[in-house]
């Protein structure tokens, strides 16, 4: 039985606030068990030592709920929309509301400035943010959303490029994301997840470049063996460089490379590079008509999720 208007509100509102404080403190259960398995695999006593201490900051931050790292960077929210699902009031200003309150509760440090002034609004709000990415599906009776946190040291190392259409299309994409995460080296405090998008146009790259660091468990092959290959093929050049954990060497520079595309255009070929930090933090969970929540992300810190 659906829910009144007022009801629902707040019920998203609760589950909106509990996935980013989620997000910012606990991180999925396969994040860690890929850090775990990274330090036990990991054979340099420097890089070994690196994962330790990201082991113990990861249970210091879940028992205390007490932000995983320093920069909380930038709140992002996905949103899927089911067509059964009556959504007849304002996300935008749910997730404005429970950012601000996180920023307090947490806290979170106030990273939002505007692009030319600087003046920061104190809340991680404002100037268009947090940022909301809309999708729709056709025959779904809940609401899903994902509360993201993308940090300065990894999102804003991601980059696009453009295959020229005579370029040869493997080994063009194998390159260009090998020399992308060895340039970036150390920057986007590994180790990472690197999402590679194919396809579309740059923006919708991007765009399916970050959806690849959500994929779980972290390092699962692509369903198509030949992208799976490439995906394999990947992280053992990149766990190669010996670029390492936080950037100080050692065999763990990615956990996994996750590959997604689309259809691509005849005349080029857009391929995208994100970065998640070690820090991949996201939590998500859906919300039907009558309020019953389901949560598709696993932590560690509840016993009911």
């Amino acid at each position: 039985m659906a829910l009144q208007r007022e009801t629902i509100k707040a019920r998203v509102s609760e589950l909106a606030g509990q996935l980013l404080v989620k997000a910012a403190t606990d991180l999925p259960l396969e994040v860690t068990d890929a850090i775990r398995n990274a330090f036990e695999r990991e054979p340099t006593p420097g890089g070994k030592a690196q994962l330790e201490t990201i082991l113990k900051n990861i249970e210091v931050s879940r028992l205390t709920r007490t932000s995983i790292c320093q920069d909380p960077g930038i709140v992002v929210f996905d949103v899927t929309v089911g067509s059964k699902f009556s959504l007849d009031f304002d996300l935008a200003e749910v997730f404005n509301t429970v950012t601000a309150d996180a920023t307090q509760s947490v806290p979170l440090r106030q990273n939002i400035v505007h692009p030319l002034s600087k003046k920061n609004t104190c809340t991680n709000t404002g100037y268009g943010l947090p940022y909301v990415f809309y999708h729709y599906l056709y025959g779904a009776d809940y609401l899903e959303i994902c509360a993201m946190l993308r940090g300065g040291g990894s999102a804003f190392r991601s980059g696009v490029y453009s295959l020229a259409p005579t370029a040869p299309r493997i080994d063009g994409i194998k390159k260009l994301v090998f020399d992308h995460v060895t340039m970036a080296g150390g920057i986007p405090c590994p180790p990472t997840i690197v999402g590679v998008g194919l396809g579309g146009t740059p923006d919708i790259a991007m765009d399916l470049a970050f959806k690849a660091l959500r994929r779980l468990p972290v390092g699962a092959p692509h369903q198509e063996p030949d992208m799976a290959e490439i995906e394999r093929e990947i992280l053992q050049a990149v766990n190669a460089t010996g670029i390492g954990t936080m950037g100080l060497g050692g065999a763990t520079t990615a956990l996994g490379v996750h590959i997604e595309y689309c259809g691509s255009h005849i005349a080029t070929h857009p391929v995208a590079i994100a970065f998640s930090c070690w820090p991949n933090r996201f939590a998500t969970a859906r919300i039907d008509g009558g309020g019953n929540v389901r949560w598709i992300t696993r932590h560690g810190g509840d016993a009911n999720e």
